[in-house]
């Protein structure tokens, strides 16, 4: 049986220093979620006219019903909920994905995917699985995967390109992963814009080193930013063909 409790490490040099804290730093607060059950809804803290404070719950926020109209999620798919903590987007995915569709939540920590198992046996969701990974292998299983969404994971990662590597292995030729991370330039407009946009660009590079071309960029969530990948193909690799 898995114990651990630790999360995957944060970067800690260079202008993601403060990249990372947006993530880091967060309180919580307790409310009920569309299946009734309740959770701890971290966020990076406020001040008084921050970015937060004109909403009353994550939903608002993170806006989960419109960002899976745009990324594509639709019934019968299966969804990696890459980094799924308690699973507050994975339930929304189950939803979503429907009965002939299938959610993977994965997360090193097996105490919040206990969590995971504990809500959905409460909601009666049957199309949930959850997966202990590794700090640089999600474990997903290989070629299944139609779309990986990683929320709030990529910044926090510290061994991106062979996490994302192995992470590429379990989606199918044509599938997506989909990032939604921290915008440090909406969380904090009084940061030097070159320096927000250099840790942005800066997270961004991890996917392009990983061999992740990002073909769309969405922008409408008040504090983070959408990036929809496919994988590049090197010359001479046959992983297109799904061989």
């Amino acid at each position: 049986m898995f114990t651990t409790t630790l999360r995957r490490p944060r970067f800690a040099l260079g202008a993601l220093l403060v990249w990372a804290s947006c993530a880091a730093s967060s309180g919580a607060q307790v409310k009920p979620d569309s299946m009734g059950t309740q959770e701890a809804v971290k966020r990076p803290k406020a001040r008084q006219n921050g970015p937060f404070t004109q909403f009353a719950s994550r939903e608002e926020w993170q806006k989960p019903i419109r960002v899976m109209d745009e990324i594509g999620i639709r019934p019968g798919m299966t969804v990696a909920d890459v980094g799924a903590g308690d699973g507050w987007f994975t339930l929304y995915l189950a939803e979503r994905v429907g009965s002939s569709g299938r959610v993977i939540a994965e997360d090193i920590d097996a105490q919040a995917l206990q969590a995971v198992r504990d809500r959905c046996a409460l909601g009666n969701v049957s199309n949930v699985s959850v997966l202990v990974g590794e700090v640089e292998d999600p474990k997903l299983p290989a070629g299944t995967v139609d779309l990986a969404l990683m929320v709030n994971v990529l910044s926090a990662l510290g061994y991106a390109e062979s996490f994302l590597g192995q992470l590429a292995k379990g989606l199918k030729p044509d599938g997506r992963l989909v990032v939604i991370d921290w915008d440090p330039t909406k969380l904090y407009p009084e940061m030097a814009e070159q320096d927000a946009k250099s840790a942005l660009r800066q997270t961004l590079r991890q996917l392009t080193d990983a061999d992740f071309e990002v073909v769309k960029t969405l922008d409408f969530l008040p504090t983070q930013i959408i990036w929809i990948c496919k994988r590049q193909v090197r010359t001479g690799d046959c992983s297109s063909s799904g061989r």
